[in-house]
């Protein structure tokens, strides 16, 4: 009986030390509220403070760019399946130029099609 004398039952509830006490929820929220109102007092500072009128400024017919989503009349959808990183190499050649994708693409066919 010695192997079974230490043994906890299957039905028995170990005793477990209480945890320490827990701050209460007042004390805890106290740091956070202090810098909600903290940023809220900034907020509110800088809506107080006199903001310059945007300047409007006249758009060229020619140069306003077409919406995401939306395809210019005398336009046509593309879809092409390429390879991952030659997309990247294109996204990434777009932004230096300051260009579309599909501006370059238009680019790259007339040239294509004007050399063969």
């Amino acid at each position: 009986m010695d192997d079974v004398e230490n043994q906890m039952g299957l039905f028995e509830i170990p005793k477990i030390n209480k945890p320490a006490p827990v701050k209460k929820a007042a004390e805890k929220a106290a740091p956070v509220r202090k810098a909600i109102e903290k940023t809220q007092n900034q907020a509110l500072k800088k809506q107080r403070q006199p903001v310059a009128k945007p300047v409007k400024r006249a758009v060229k017919a020619a140069t306003v760019k077409a919406v995401s989503g939306l395809v210019p009349e005398g336009d046509v959808r593309l879809t092409a399946n390429i390879r991952q990183d030659l997309h990247l190499k294109l996204k990434i050649a777009a932004a230096h130029r300051r260009t579309t994708i599909g501006e370059m693409i238009e680019e790259l066919i007339d040239r294509y099609v004007m050399d063969h």
